[in-house]
């Protein structure tokens, strides 16, 4: 599959390393791949990604991956504050309003291609292909509840919540750390174990709007519930598994 790159955005600068270890899937909100082009090269509007896929498969290359693009913006995850330092930006051209409002085989299949190839490249963790509403979630919703991440854990291209053997894990231990730590509620130790996770927590604690916009982040890439209704319960005990799954992980290096 080849690369388009008849088209470039001035909107970039340097990179302070060059050490790449996230890449974020983004759509771009606007009805054609035409307004995506013109809207992502133009100079005025500030803003790039390195890549921009089409409906029909097309590959559009805008920012060399040696550069930083202006992708992400204000974001978060692990840490790290300036994702679009460490990150390549993939746009999908489709428009959850418009008449591209399906992600189509042919994008999918340009995606799946061009994500084995950058993380073979880079040897990126499939821990870190992410949305851009995981990495700002209180400002994003991108790429959207319909995006197709089973697609991608699938073929091993983005993470998946394993299921967790019980007599790996000391229960009672647990409850005692968060207890002793002073966890008390469902709410906090939800928080916690996003956090541990990658998530920017900081903004949740105190305010309801905003943790609903970060369970939501959450629960459209991982799929915990549909139509944004949710229990908290269930959504404690998938975070809970996934945050024991980043724990058991590192307990095994």
């Amino acid at each position: 599959m080849k690369l388009i790159h008849n088209f470039k955005s001035p909107n970039f600068n340097d990179r302070k390393s060059n050490n790449i270890e996230i890449i974020v899937i983004h759509y771009t909100a606007l009805s054609s791949i035409s307004k995506s082009l013109k809207y992502l090269c133009s100079k005025k509007n500030k803003v790039s990604s390195h890549y921009l896929i089409s409906q029909t498969g097309k590959i559009y290359s805008l920012v060399s991956e040696k550069k930083r693009a202006w992708h992400a913006g204000q974001s978060y995850w692990r840490g790290n504050t300036d994702i679009n330092a460490i990150s390549i930006g993939i746009e999908l051209d489709y428009s959850p309003s418009e008449t591209n409002n399906k992600f189509s085989l042919k994008l999918n299949s340009a995606l799946v291609f061009l994500l084995k190839k950058l993380l073979k490249k880079y040897k990126i963790s499939i821990k870190n292909i992410l949305a851009h509403s995981d990495i700002a979630p209180y400002r994003k919703i991108d790429p959207g509840k319909h995006f197709p991440w089973e697609l991608l854990e699938s073929k091993k291209l983005s993470y998946k919540i394993n299921a967790i053997n019980r007599l790996d894990v000391n229960n009672k231990l647990i409850k005692e750390w968060f207890d002793k730590n002073k966890f008390s509620s469902i709410k906090k130790k939800i928080l916690f174990m996003l956090n541990v996770i990658g998530y920017d927590t900081s903004l949740a604690l105190k305010n309801k709007i905003y943790f609903d916009q970060l369970i939501n982040a959450y629960s459209s890439h991982y799929k915990i519930y549909k139509n944004y209704y949710y229990n908290k319960k269930k959504i404690f005990d998938v975070i809970e598994v996934h945050f024991l799954n980043i724990i058991l992980t590192k307990n095994k290096k």
